[in-house]
């Protein structure tokens, strides 16, 4: 099976600070109906802070979807809803 979701975790200072860090351990923590259908990437900024929108780190992209305040459980719900 191909992968369907690619996560893009932003590992800048904000967000690394705000939750970014409990976000690296996503991959351990992801249940197993989602594991052989996701691809994690880091990245280094996302600019998501710098656009000027309201949202609030940490910030995840997955695929096109840039989600803001992420947390583990907000990316399983994103993830079981799409």
């Amino acid at each position: 099976m191909s992968k369907k979701f690619k996560i893009t975790i932003c590992s800048g200072t904000a967000c690394y600070v705000l939750g970014g860090a409990q976000l690296m351990m996503l991959e351990d923590l992801m249940p197993a109906e989602f594991r052989d259908q996701v691809e994690i990437v880091g990245s280094a900024c996302l600019q998501a802070c710098r656009q000027g929108g309201s949202g609030q780190p940490p910030f995840v992209k997955i695929n096109d979807y840039l989600m803001e305040s992420a947390s583990i459980a907000k990316i399983v719900d994103y993830m079981r809803k799409h």
